[in-house]
């Protein structure tokens, strides 16, 4: 990609040079035309000169009346005076350009000096913002295309371990004679792998229709109070972390929403907590109300994240690090997922630092949403 970069930069800057001297060269054009247009005037009036002079020595005019009509006819660029006041005296005069038209090559100079900077204003911006969104484009399939790769790695993973653990479990079954209690763990042991796997499924799909814009909530008034409490004693008791996590959550706050949507944003914001978080440490779940609003928020302990992860960490397949060095498990999926089934509630969520640390996930729901 570095080569792709610097392919990129020169080829910028080159067009960006060729543009410049481009509208360098037609200003400098245009102050040579005006120059030339004002010797020509100079060059005219010697011209009309030896025309006047031999018109009056063939003696085609009759005073200096008949001598300004010949003249104005073919040199209307040009004016004559004559020195004396006597209208048949030929002998004194002064051809000049006339004021106008040095006004006139002036307001044509500066209406194209006027042009070419407009244009060259114009399409500078217009350059300059095409390079960026090329640029921002050219980012962004790079960002794609890492994140795909790390999302098939990931996927890969995910995949495979329960399906190995499931293929172990039932070799095991097969080949040994197992008594009752070693059977039935290893039938759960399968079970759990089996409902990570449906999970792992599921969260596929709902992210392509959430991608799609084919997901459509089921909208009814729900006791969140109640569902929070329950999401939260399901999530932890398979998991036996019910001594780390802890509870404060205001009783009857209604909301009109989808119930098992809010449950996927729930399961998903503890899961991260859970991931993310040293294997002792403390995981809040809070649900209160505050003026016209219902705030929901999740914390943990685990590493701070920082300000440039925070603002990918909501795309699709983002995980921060490399999918070859990174331990947690996961696809990038869950917090895509999160954000996206908020935005159809309507609902913001905020991550904040947690001092000294940790992180703190917000969820802001309007009571009239």
């Amino acid at each position: 990609m570095k080569k792709t970069t610097i392919i990129f930069i020169f080829l910028s800057v080159y067009i960006v040079a060729a543009f410049t001297w481009w509208t360098f060269a037609h200003i400098n054009d245009n102050k040579t035309i005006y120059q030339g247009e004002r010797k020509m005037l100079e060059v005219l009036c010697y011209k009309a000169t030896i025309d006047v002079n031999g018109a009056i020595q063939q003696q085609l005019f009759n005073d200096t009346n008949d001598v300004k009509k010949y003249f104005n006819t073919n040199f209307p660029q040009l004016e004559i005076l004559f020195e004396t006041t006597s209208a048949t005296s030929f002998d004194n005069f002064l051809i000049r350009p006339k004021e106008e038209s040095y006004i006139a090559i002036k307001k044509t100079f500066n209406r194209k000096m006027w042009m070419y900077t407009l244009e060259g204003v114009v399409m500078a911006v217009l350059l300059f913002w095409g390079i960026i969104l090329i640029y921002r484009s050219f980012q962004n399939r790079i960002f794609l295309k890492r994140q795909q790769s790390n999302f098939l790695l990931s996927i890969t993973h995910e995949l495979k371990t329960p399906l190995t653990s499931i293929k172990l479990c039932l070799e095991t079954i097969r080949k040994r004679n197992l008594d009752p209690e070693q059977t039935q763990l290893f039938i759960h042991n399968s079970l759990l792998d089996v409902d990570r796997l449906h999970d792992l499924v599921e969260n596929l799909l709902l992210a392509a229709r959430l991608d799609n814009h084919k997901y459509e909530l089921d909208l009814k008034e729900i006791n969140l109070s109640v569902l929070v409490s329950e999401t939260v004693e399901k999530f932890a008791a398979p998991r036996n972390i019910q001594q780390r996590v802890i509870k404060n959550i205001e009783h009857e706050i209604t909301l009109i929403a989808d119930g098992n949507a809010l449950i996927m944003v729930l399961n998903n914001l503890l899961s991260n907590a859970v991931k993310y978080s040293p294997p002792t440490a403390m995981i809040e779940v809070l649900l209160r109300t505050e003026n016209d609003k219902i705030k929901l928020s999740v914390t943990n302990d685990g590493a701070s994240i920082s300000e440039e992860v925070k603002k990918n960490l909501f795309t699709q397949f983002y995980r921060a690090g490399d999918e070859n060095t990174r331990k947690s498990k996961g696809t990038g999926l869950g917090l895509f997922i999160v954000k996206n089934l908020l935005n159809l509630h309507h609902a913001d969520i905020n991550i904040k630092d947690k001092l000294p640390q940790g992180t703190i996930f917000d969820i802001i729901f309007k009571k009239d949403e």
